[in-house]
């Protein structure tokens, strides 16, 4: 019996560390403008770089809403619980083109830019707030300041946790959102990377012991954030 109850809590605190990024502007309800993922019941992680599933994870083709915002604005990225694991946060989007819906285009090919980045990897808890453990000083939902030069039109959104807390074991928690932005301007959103294929075995940002020795300097994988300067 004792076997059984152990193994019982084991299981729930495995699954009560796996989160997902359920949408994005609005809070609730759940799944408003995020694309469901299969798997979402166990929250479980992506692991393997070169899956599909690096994309949008298991995501269903479409959400029934997409958030409107202007560039320049706040576009809030929501998760449902944690984050319990140290790493870091980025986000992407990804430009819908001519003649395609937002409702049900994949974000296949090299089309994403990365718009936010934040948390890197100290080796413990930098702030907590007794039971969850933050990158930084910020709680859910995750602010993202859209460039004021970002373009008009339809964009996927792509929230990523790169959790980092066993040894060359790199979990990724990622979620899909639909945005249109309202108001833009003329940028030209850069460098544009694919996924999977943006990252890499063996990147010693996704693939190390990061608990010994602790870093003391961590780049995140991946493009650099793309701030509304037009692209060389």
């Amino acid at each position: 019996m004792q076997l059984i109850k152990a193994t019982l809590v084991l299981l729930a605190a495995t699954a009560e560390a796996h989160y997902h990024f359920s949408n994005i502007g609005v809070s609730s309800p759940e799944w408003s403008t995020g694309r469901r993922p299969k798997n979402a019941q166990d929250n479980g992680p992506v692991t393997d770089l070169n899956s599909i599933d690096m994309r949008c994870n298991q995501a269903s083709a479409s959400a029934k809403n997409v958030f409107a915002v202007a560039a320049g604005a706040k576009m809030p990225v929501y998760y449902n619980q944690g984050p319990w694991h140290q790493g870091p946060y980025q986000v992407y989007m990804a430009r819908v083109p001519e003649g395609k819906s937002v409702l049900n285009w994949d974000g296949a090919g090299q089309v994403w830019f990365k718009v936010f980045s934040a948390g890197g990897y100290t080796g413990g808890c930098k702030y907590s707030n007794g039971n969850y453990c933050f990158p930084d000083k910020w709680d859910k939902p995750i602010a993202v300041t859209l460039p004021g030069s970002l373009p008009a039109g339809d964009y996927l959104v792509r929230a990523e946790h790169l959790a980092l807390h066993i040894a060359n074991q790199p979990q990724f928690y990622i979620g899909c959102g639909q945005v249109t932005v309202t108001v833009g301007g003329s940028g030209t959103p850069g460098p544009l990377v694919a996924f999977p294929g943006a990252y890499k075995q063996g990147d010693k940002s996704i693939f190390n012991n990061f608990n010994y020795p602790k870093p003391v300097n961590y780049s995140p994988p991946g493009p650099p954030v793309w701030t509304g300067n037009d692209t060389v």
